[in-house]
């Protein structure tokens, strides 16, 4: 076994930050010192601010606990997925539509206002409630026959109330892809489940075959989304998802043609699922080319280590998987769509963030109607920041001159954990020594402002 350090619970393996450091080898079934100490090391106990955001410094996670499956992978897809403690019960649904293995990273928020140099009792209080309902669902999930299930629970700590609900989504999702450790990964929010259909084909070895064969050159697999009919009753909700996604093609198609089910967010933002075309998915018996368009944004499996680092800029709400689709795009990735299976949305009520960021938006695009923002006077907030960002990377694939921003924990791990060291993983590496050179940039347009500003 490539991996070292365990520490053996009833039905899983889990070690805390302090005694990972402390373990040394064993008999590698569960999560290594060295995932603590990569992600760890240097962590400041910095207090994020909603400035941060606006001048895109990447933020550090602190790697409270992991718990890894001791089952073997059922399939060599993990699905990648980022959740806070509130989503447990969609990830639940998750590991059980999904036999596979699933590498989750659970976010908590640990506000900070008063500046405490060190974590308070409040928060002591805060992560021991999250590590204890963290490690309860996991045991549970380890004694069904359900997925094989990794987790990492990470938190943050914030200065800004905004903050509070700002949350780091693609920092999230990166980590997520860092503890994944199978050649492909499916990269699956956590609100989403998995067709009984996508499953089986998975656990058909031609299958896999085939699918390792497309994803070895620049091919992204897309998996076509739906969602039900909006309910007032949040079971019927989703217990009319659970069974759709147990259906096959033919079964969908006629909840589609009741309209109980659709193309996902249909009538809210269209054109991120439109070029998949739903109307010849239904009629496909083979995986045939999507073409692309601006604002695509699928779910898709596509191999680990040529999967860019999603850019953590964006947090809070909007363009965050756009930005990395258009990314893959512009790294002229082809993409095909899966021919029989598909992803199926649960339905769940509104973020903070996105109610927000709806709201903001409005006042940005009143003020940018009325000529009111300009190089000189930028609009800060989350919309306004949101959509700069979103210019600014599409500026930059165009341009040929894009690295995502990735925060130095990452940057370590990548470097450092036996997983990540296969020999097929230089086009990943490349991308680092790339990132690295972005970082490098960003810094010195940091200082650059701060010059400017003293």
């Amino acid at each position: 076994m490539l991996l070292a350090g365990c520490a053996c619970l009833a039905y899983s393996q889990s070690v805390t930050a302090g005694s990972a450091e402390k373990s040394g080898s064993s008999s590698g079934a569960g999560p290594p010192s060295e995932l603590y100490s990569c992600i760890n090391d240097g962590f400041d106990q910095q207090l994020t601010t909603y400035r941060d955001f606006a001048y895109q410094k990447p933020v550090r996670m602190k790697l409270h606990k992991a718990w890894w499956s001791s089952k073997s992978p059922a399939v060599k897809v993990t699905i990648v997925t980022g959740l806070n403690p509130s989503r447990v019960n969609q990830l639940e649904s998750q590991c059980t539509s999904y036999k596979g293995p699933i590498s989750a990273a659970v976010y908590v928020v640990l506000p900070n206002p008063d500046k405490a140099p060190e974590l308070t009792e409040e928060h002591k209080r805060i992560l021991q409630e999250a590590e204890q309902q963290v490690d309860e669902f996991h045991k549970r999930m380890e004694a069904a026959e359900n997925c094989q299930l990794d987790i990492l629970l990470l938190y943050e700590t914030v200065l800004d109330e905004v903050m509070r609900v700002m949350f780091p989504i693609n920092t999230i999702r990166n980590y997520a892809l860092l503890q994944a450790r199978t050649p492909l990964v499916a990269m699956v929010d956590v609100d989403l489940i998995v067709s009984n259909a996508l499953l089986q084909w998975l656990l058909d070895k031609r299958n896999y075959d085939q699918l390792r064969e497309m994803t070895r050159g620049k091919t992204v697999v897309v998996l076509p989304a739906f969602e039900t009919a909006p309910q007032k009753n949040m079971t019927l909700a989703h217990d009319l998802a659970d069974t759709a996604a147990m259906m096959n093609k033919e079964q969908l198609g006629r909840l589609v043609q009741k309209r109980l089910i659709y193309q996902f967010a249909l009538y809210l933002f269209r054109q991120g699922h439109n070029c998949t075309d739903y109307a010849k998915w239904f009629k496909a018996d083979q995986p045939y080319d999507v073409e692309y368009h601006d604002g695509y944004e699928p779910w898709f499996i596509i191999d680990r280590f040529r999967n860019p680092w999603y850019d953590v800029s964006f947090r809070g709400y909007g363009w965050n998987k756009v930005s990395h689709v258009v990314n893959i795009f512009y790294q002229k990735y082809k993409f095909l769509a899966h021919p029989t299976g598909f992803i199926v949305h649960r339905q769940h009520s509104r973020s903070n963030a996105d109610k927000m960021y709806q709201v903001q938006k409005k006042s940005y695009e009143k003020d940018m109607e009325a000529g009111k923002i300009t190089a000189d006077k930028p609009n800060n907030n989350l919309a306004g920041l949101t959509h700069r960002f979103r210019d600014k990377v599409q500026a930059e694939v165009a341009a040929g001159n894009y690295t995502s921003l990735v925060d130095e924990g990452i940057l370590n791990c990548v470097k450092r954990l036996p997983w990540w060291q296969e020999s097929d993983s230089l086009t990943q590496r490349r991308q680092l020594q790339l990132q690295q050179r972005g970082q490098q940039r960003q810094r010195r347009l940091l200082w650059g402002w701060l010059q400017r500003l003293l």
